[in-house]
């Protein structure tokens, strides 16, 4: 192992300089001409040959008479340093790219209503504009901060309330979730029932960790409301199914019940004095390094919410 280390170490003490002064050498066939290239002079240019041989512990060039010829050792490091320095251009070319977001990676962790109900809409309208990638995943409110920790994700957009002082939190948009229930519920005519009602019904909700289950439990712990939670799922739809075949009432995102109301497979019902109010939010680690693609993705989040 110490010799591997060691043989790295000679290797690398080559730097990229010298590699460009040996392939403008190599193509130019003349150490003048190619001082005169670089804005060098030539006794910098031939010391720097030197040193290169002096470290690689080869002969780069023969030197008969005033002709400089490549040596075997020679020709080999120009065919690896052309493709160095052309590598080196292609990052330099990629990285403004990036830089002035003509291509990159953006990865977004949301929670699952956004997830599912909004964001695909959002990262659609963003690459009609960037021709990026963007990656999301998506998972309850605790999941979500768990991605941000691990730097698994750039940011995300969340439901529930965040309780780690390591994570920024930015009001994002309103919501509301709604108490549906079947149209063949015996609330279905109601359209309004009082919080005593409520608490001998048998109710489907998300699993703990949700910002749903959290914004509900609090609501209710607040107006002093007893429920029963009788059926936990972890997916929004099979909850809208479950409570369309009459199994029992939920709390749902107005986002994710909307086409259902309108169609009248659910019917939403309030409770006298309680709303379930609560804001999505933008999150991201207080150390994050906020690039251009970043920020100009908040800008376009912000200005999608307010259409």
């Amino acid at each position: 192992m110490k010799m591997i280390i060691l043989w790295l170490y000679e290797v690398i003490v080559v730097t990229l300089r010298d590699i460009e002064i040996f392939v403008t050498v190599c193509e130019l066939k003349s150490m003048s001409a190619a001082a005169k290239k670089l804005y060098m002079s030539q006794p910098a240019i031939s010391q720097a040959i030197s040193q290169m041989e002096g470290e690689l512990q080869v002969r780069l060039f023969d030197r008969i008479g005033r002709n400089l010829s490549l040596t075997y050792a020679g020709e080999i490091l120009y065919s690896y340093g052309k493709r160095i320095l052309n590598l080196v251009k292609e990052a330099e070319s990629t990285l403004d790219d990036v830089k002035n977001m003509r291509m990159g990676r953006l990865r977004v962790g949301t929670s699952t209503t956004v997830g599912i109900y909004l964001l695909p809409e959002i990262i659609g309208e963003f690459r009609k504009k960037f021709s990026i990638d963007v990656y999301f995943t998506i998972g309850n409110t605790a999941e979500i901060e768990k991605l941000i920790f691990n730097n698994s994700i750039d940011l995300g957009i969340v439901e529930g309330p965040v309780h780690s002082r390591d994570i920024v939190v930015t009001p994002y948009i309103d919501d509301e979730l709604y108490l549906v229930c079947s149209k063949s519920h015996r609330w279905a005519e109601k359209k309004s029932i009082s919080p005593a009602e409520i608490e001998n019904e048998d109710i489907i909700m998300r699993e703990k960790g949700s910002g749903t289950r959290e914004i509900f439990e609090e609501t209710m712990a607040r107006n002093n409301v007893r429920y029963r939670i009788k059926y936990v799922l972890n997916n929004t739809e099979a909850i809208k199914k479950a409570v369309e075949a009459n199994i029992g009432v939920s709390v749902i995102s107005r986002l994710a019940v909307k086409k259902e109301i309108r169609g009248g497979r659910l019917v939403k019902v309030d409770i006298e004095n309680i709303r379930f109010e609560r804001k999505f939010s933008i999150i991201y680690h207080k150390d994050k390094f906020k690039s251009n693609l970043f920020e100009e993705f908040i800008r376009h989040l912000y200005n999608y919410s307010i259409r």
